[in-house]
């Protein structure tokens, strides 16, 4: 016999599944709200012509909907977060004598749906104790009874997570335990440990509650889900920018690749100056010299490797990517993406407009445009690289840091070796350099009628630019010995660099007339005695069998003058 009440509750509970009004409901079945509202207080039954249609409306079988169980679902998906088909129907059909077993897999109900990530069968029901949530991965079986007690709506919680493929994945809600501890306000599926055998990408797949019901969200192995508010949602990663890293200044920091580390340590939380990393670097006690009067020999990378002793001190492990051809690009684009994404700044050189160092401090269309921040910059804004970099430094993973006295000898190591290197090439290194500057300046026919006047005027800039730099190379060493208790190199190098400034304005401003040079070559032949007598009693305290910097390692940079 029907029961006029249960079978108009059942009508009431699953409208308001539905989201129908009861109006709309009787717009969809054309009949009167009247009607429908008399089906759901037990007065009168639904004509049976329009059962069918309201069945399909409700999601339920004529059966089920007249001889109403006390177990009934209300909603089912089937679901990777991403792709989904309603399967409350199908639920609903398989109940017998108020008891439900049904295995999670397509296809269901004569539907199926794919993907390469974790699937989920999600279910809302209905029991006489009250209206539940419950869930079962793909390939695993749901049990339901009248007895069966799931959780219930609340502001927010994850109840399931799985790491994998839809052919083989792991429970993992140990590890969202971790993640709840130290509250993080966004999920990296990165967090997740992937199979040791593992080769095709990997999904994390979610599946959490909230006021509004139960629900899955997926994210493939590099990307990450966010918060808002009590929902979870793919983070939009195809731009990620850090702010506010400081600008760069040739007249506060000329070191570009110092500067450029000093702006990237500075927004990772190190408390490191400028002075100090060019003092750990060893880059401080650097002279160099491009014969061909270039402006290029100033970097500090070019003929001696000083990065190795300064990542040494920094306690991190250098990744780099030197002119990388176009097929090798893509994975380093993602490494890039990912380190930003991380939080990391990555150094770079040649990103606009000339060969200076200068740093990656975002991206946008998921790496193909790389944001920077560069000594040309004419805004506070991140400008768009114009260049593929062709040497990256990333800064890789942490390790030991060397101790203090440590640190200091590995810096006047550099200063030994890369004093006393002899090169073949272009660009001078140490004594060397001096030597070569000297004969340069000495060389009539490079500064009379013989050479243009805008190749003179050329070397004239070069000469000022190379002494810019060398004195505030000798400022940071003289900072850097005084800071490790070695007052008197330091006024050494206070007073190389002070008497270097007053010649550099003299020139710079015309004051030495034609005998500017001679003064020059006069002041870099004491400069070459003072700083060779400085090697002499260094190499004393730092010798060692340990191979030069320059040697292992990364290769100093090698690239054509600009």
């Amino acid at each position: 016999m029907l029961d006029n009440y249960k079978i108009g509750n059942q009508i009431f509970v699953l409208r308001k599944e539905k989201g129908l009004t009861g109006e709309k409901l009787a717009e969809l079945l054309g009949v009167s709200g009247q009607a429908v509202s008399k089906w759901e207080n037990g007065k009168n039954l639904p004509e049976t012509a329009i059962l069918p249609e309201l069945a399909h409306i409700l999601g339920i079988s004529i059966d089920a909907l007249l001889m109403p169980q006390e177990l009934v679902i209300l909603d089912a998906k089937y679901s990777c977060g991403e792709s989904y088909i309603v399967v409350t129907d199908v639920l609903n059909r398989a109940v017998e004598n108020n008891s439900l077993q049904f295995t999670a897999k397509c296809p269901i109900g004569g539907h199926s749906v794919e993907g390469p990530a974790v699937f989920v069968l999600t279910v809302k029901y209905q029991t006489p104790k009250g209206i539940y949530y419950t869930f079962v991965p793909q390939g695993e079986t749901l049990k339901l009874n009248i007895d069966s007690i799931g959780v219930t709506a609340n502001d927010f919680e994850i109840i399931g997570a799985y790491y994998g493929t839809a052919s083989s994945y792991r429970d993992c809600m140990d590890r969202i335990k971790h993640v709840a501890y130290f509250k993080w306000n966004e999920i990296p599926a990165s967090a997740f440990p992937s199979r040791p055998g593992a080769d095709e990408l990997e999904f994390l797949t979610l599946v959490y509650l909230n006021a509004e019901g139960i629900h899955v969200v997926s994210c493939m192995e590099n990307e990450t889900l966010a918060y808002k508010g009590t929902s979870l949602y793919l983070k939009d990663t195809s731009t990620c920018i850090l702010p506010g890293i400081a600008p760069l200044v040739f007249d506060e920091i000329p070191c570009t690749w110092v500067g450029a580390i000093h702006a990237a340590l500075k927004y990772m939380g190190e408390t490191y100056t400028y002075e100090q990393i060019y003092g750990m670097s060893g880059a401080c006690f650097r002279a160099s010299f491009c014969d061909i009067w270039d402006w290029s020999a100033t970097d500090a990378l070019v003929t001696y490797s000083y990065d190795m002793p300064l990542y040494d001190a920094l306690g991190y492990e250098p990744v780099w990517a030197n002119r990388l051809e176009k097929e090798a690009r893509k994975a380093e684009r993602e490494r890039i993406v990912s380190d930003i994404r991380n939080g990391k700044p990555v150094v770079a050189i040649n990103l606009r407009i000339t060969h200076e160092w200068g740093v990656i401090t975002g991206y946008k269309e998921n790496g193909n445009v790389l944001l920077c921040r560069t000594y040309y910059d004419d805004t506070q804004e991140y400008p768009e690289a114009d260049n593929w970099p062709f040497l990256i430094c990333h800064f890789g993973d942490r390790k030991e840091k060397p101790s203090d006295s440590e640190i200091f000898t590995a810096s006047l190591r550099a200063f030994t070796e890369s004093f006393e290197m002899r090169s073949d090439g272009g660009y001078f290194q140490g004594a060397q350099a001096y030597e070569k500057w000297i004969e340069g300046l000495q060389n009539d026919s490079l500064w009379d009628e013989r050479s243009s006047e805008g190749d003179i005027a050329r070397r004239f800039d070069v000469n000022l630019w190379t002494l810019f730099h060398l004195i505030d190379a000798r400022r940071c060493a003289a900072a850097y010995l005084e800071a490790n208790l070695h007052p008197e190199m330091a006024q050494s190098y206070q007073n190389i660099s002070e008497r270097m400034n007053e010649l550099k304005e003299a020139i710079r401003l015309r004051t030495l007339g034609d005998s500017w040079r001679a003064k020059q070559v006069e002041f870099l032949k004491w400069v070459l005695r003072e700083e060779k007598e400085l090697c002499r009693k260094v190499k004393g305290v730092v010798e060692s069998p340990r191979p030069p910097f320059s040697k292992g390692g990364k290769e100093a940079i090698s690239r054509p003058p600009c």
